[in-house]
């Protein structure tokens, strides 16, 4: 068997050799087919190796006993200065007192039953964590608790109910906080850049609200597709379900069920086998509907022949808690703590109802990015949340308005449509 560098050399040095441009065109063709398969089975750490860029394992535990694989992109050893300057912000002063070229840390943070993979699958010169690190960031790919990357506990297994008995309230109040001083730490830096999609945009709000501290570490968040208020959420899926929350409250209780949608390497491997071989209309139509029906419908940006791809890393897995709170959040119509039922409220919080969330407390210097065909990202309840957040410093709708959900991920243009976009932003923030 060739490895994955052999083949793709083959492939170029035949290209080169054909004159014919139909026959290089399908050359390319199958040197993508084989780099997507190969990346299928890739963990994220292999994936940013093989994009050309140097990869970290950082282990980050908890204050509650959970271990986090966080990843770090870091270029290649012979650019590593070559796009930095020595502005202020880029100059770090080193013990002997020469000034010094530095990467300002930048964290990212994934959305539910996601991971780090999500920021580098669209490959070198498009994915999210290659654009920061081409353009001097230092930049850190978090894992929340529960997913492919973070299922380490002092004391429990994921066999354990224990384990599973959290919701994104405990990402945002124990794993960002543990995530930010460990970055702060390793890197010398008093601040750092967070980017939040989706539920790391929850997990954020719930970090900055509880936690007002954190607050003066960040310098400045970008908010995608952010998520607090539900009520106004358009997905059919989700309006099926969301009714059905207490049966998902009973099956984790009464069948053990406190896991959804967990990273199987082998299932993975399989789902991908059958969308690649099967006949594209049917595989690929079915999986792009049901991406569209939680996303939104109408968008042109899914890539269909990086779907096997991407079940290959999505779903990343969650804990039910999670799914169960963001329903009862939607029924509700706020942004509140976890609803255990009036008796255990007034045993936890102290009343009958959970408490909601302090927005006002949220300090950090935000911008907010949000798209008018996102399902789960309703302009009202973007709307709400910026009434309500006491410094956002700027909202942006993104152009293309068939932009949905998925898109902030693996969008084919999102490089333009956005990345390129939050470029700008950040330097707002300096």
């Amino acid at each position: 068997m060739l490895c994955k560098r052999k083949k793709i050399h083959l492939c170029r040095v035949i290209s080169r050799r054909i004159k014919s441009n139909q026959l290089h065109s399908l050359v390319l063709r199958i040197m993508t087919a084989v780099t997507n398969q190969d990346e299928i089975h890739m963990t994220t750490p292999e994936l940013i190796k093989v994009h050309g860029y140097i990869s970290e394992t950082h282990h980050i535990w908890t204050e509650d006993g959970y271990c986090l694989d966080v990843h770090r992109v870091l270029p290649p050893k012979a650019d590593e200065n070559s796009c930095c300057d020595l502005s202020v912000d880029n100059v770090k002063i080193l013990s002997d007192g020469r000034a010094s070229e530095a990467r300002i840390p930048i964290l990212i943070l994934h959305g539910l039953l996601s991971s780090s993979a999500d920021w580098v699958l669209l490959g070198p010169k498009k994915a999210l964590a290659y654009a920061l690190c081409d353009n001097c960031y230092d930049v850190w790919l978090g894992n929340a608790r529960g997913n492919a990357y973070s299922k380490k506990h002092r004391q429990y297994t994921t066999r354990d109910r224990e384990f599973w008995d959290f919701s994104w309230h405990e990402v945002g109040y124990y794993d960002l906080p543990a995530t930010i001083d460990y970055i702060l730490e390793q890197t010398g830096y008093t601040e750092l850049y967070y980017v939040g999609y989706s539920q790391g945009t929850t997990a954020f709000y719930v970090m900055a609200s509880e936690k007002s501290e954190y607050n003066w570490k960040i310098k400045g968040m970008v908010s995608l597709a952010p998520i607090a208020f539900l009520s106004n959420q358009r997905s059919p899926l989700l309006k099926f379900f969301v009714h059905f929350y207490g049966l998902m409250e009973w099956g984790s209780s009464y069948c053990n069920v406190h896991q959804w949608f967990p990273r199987n390497r082998l299932q993975a491997r399989a789902l991908s086998t059958i969308i690649r071989n099967a006949p594209g209309s049917l595989t690929k139509g079915f999986c792009v509907y049901w991406f569209y029906l939680i996303a939104g419908f109408g968008s042109d940006q899914l890539d269909k022949s990086m779907l096997p791809l991407i079940i290959g890393h999505f779903p990343a897995g969650a804990s039910a808690k999670q799914i169960i709170h963001y329903s009862q959040n939607i029924l509700s119509g706020s942004f509140r703590k976890f609803d255990y039922g009036a008796p255990e409220n007034l045993k936890i919080y102290g009343s009958t109802q959970p408490p909601k969330y302090d927005l006002e407390r949220v300090k950090t210097p935000i911008v907010i990015f949000y798209s008018e065909n996102d399902f789960l990202t309703d302009p009202a309840d973007v709307k709400k949340l910026v009434d309500r957040l006491p410094n956002v410093i700027e909202t942006q709708k993104i152009e293309y308005s068939k932009f949905n959900h998925i898109d902030y991920l693996w969008g084919r243009d999102a490089r333009t449509l956005l990345y390129n976009t939050i470029l700008t932003v950040l330097k707002r923030f300096r």
